[in-house]
């Protein structure tokens, strides 16, 4: 028999496993595309969140050793600097009131 007629034949395990495979394969095309919308989903909702609020914002950079205390009382808002901190959390989408330096903050205008 030449190479070229002859076919390639699988065992019943064989099958098993390229079905498996397959089957895989489409579970992560699937996942895959659900996170991909669902993250896009989220950056939306995000940009929305921060249009509906209404606030006039400008981008802050932290420096070295702020914390976001320290960015909020050097803003000079004559408010209590928590409800300033409390604002700065809710226009980023901050987890928690940890900023880093060289993050760039957007903060309530003057």
């Amino acid at each position: 028999m030449s190479a070229q007629n002859q076919e390639l034949r699988l065992t019943t395990r064989g099958r098993q496993a390229m079905r498996l495979l397959r089957t895989m394969v489409c579970a992560l095309v699937i996942i895959g595309g659900a996170f991909f919308v669902a993250t896009q989903s989220f950056s939306a909702a995000a940009g929305a969140e921060t249009e509906d609020i209404g606030i006039d914002t400008e981008a802050v950079v932290v420096g070295e050793g702020e914390s976001l205390w320290a960015v909020a009382s050097n803003l000079g808002i004559e408010r209590d600097t928590r409800d300033v901190v409390t604002e700065i959390v809710e226009i980023n989408h901050l987890s928690s009131p940890v900023v880093h330096p060289g993050q760039t903050l957007d903060v309530p205008q003057r």
